[in-house]
């Protein structure tokens, strides 16, 4: 098998890349311009020297800056795959983007220097509004309602930090949930109600338009990983 090889990625200035999911868990390095990363995380600022570490079903969008932007892409095998993403600062972008070149098995040295970049600012009613919408089942024109903004506000605004509207948003941060539960032992069942699902054909439903596969086949893809994939980054 081949390791995986660096590719590189140019977008012109004022181009914008609408929602869209990655299945496989890869590492960006920005070389040059700048963006903005919108998803479920909330938004982030990639500069150059900027290093973005992606799990799998990873979904964004990007709006990019008057310069465009130049950007360095490798994909991570299994025992690489960070469990959620992670922004960084590289101390050299030249010494960077030579490791990418060399491939992925000399990324956790690289991520072992980083700094982590600080996060973008969101709006002070944004965080408590993202609480309730994960943890709990009220309407969203509730939740803008406490927060004391417009629904429609509400919906721009998430739309612009995260990449989709509060009841998008709602199911993305389940699915990660389940996700994250597949890798224990508990019943499928179970699982849909400690996420937030009606029962467990909800979740079988999110979770294929979510990862493309039923839940069953998504936990025996985490347990291979567990059972023989190399210790992962732990940023």
């Amino acid at each position: 098998m081949h390791a995986p090889c660096a590719y590189q990625t140019r977008h012109a200035a004022g181009d914008a890349l609408a929602t869209h999911r990655h299945r496989t868990a890869y590492a960006a390095l920005v070389l040059d311009g700048d963006y903005l990363e919108a998803s479920a995380d909330g938004p982030a600022e990639c500069v150059p020297g900027s290093l973005i570490l992606h799990p799998r079903f990873h979904a964004h969008g990007d709006r990019f800056g008057r310069r465009g932007a130049r950007v360095i892409n490798l994909d991570l095998p299994p025992g690489l795959a960070p469990e959620t993403v992670t922004v960084l600062r590289v101390p050299a972008l030249a010494e960077a983007a030579a490791v990418f070149a060399r491939g992925a098995h000399e990324l956790p040295a690289l991520v072992a220097a980083c700094a982590a970049q600080p996060p973008a600012p969101l709006h002070d009613w944004q965080r408590p509004f993202l609480d309730a919408l994960r943890d709990g089942d009220a309407p969203i024109a509730r939740l803008a309602r406490d927060a004391g903004v417009s629904l429609a506000h509400a919906s721009r605004s998430f739309l612009r930090s995260h990449g989709m509207p509060p009841q998008l948003l709602r199911r993305e941060l389940r699915c990660r949930r389940a996700l994250a539960l597949l890798a224990g032992d508990a019943p499928l069942a179970e699982i849909a109600a400690r996420s937030g699902f009606a029962d467990q054909s909800h979740l079988t439903r999110a979770l294929r338009g979510f990862a493309g596969l039923p839940p069953a086949r998504l936990r025996r893809q985490i347990k291979s990983v567990q059972d023989g994939a190399a210790p992962g980054m732990r940023p």
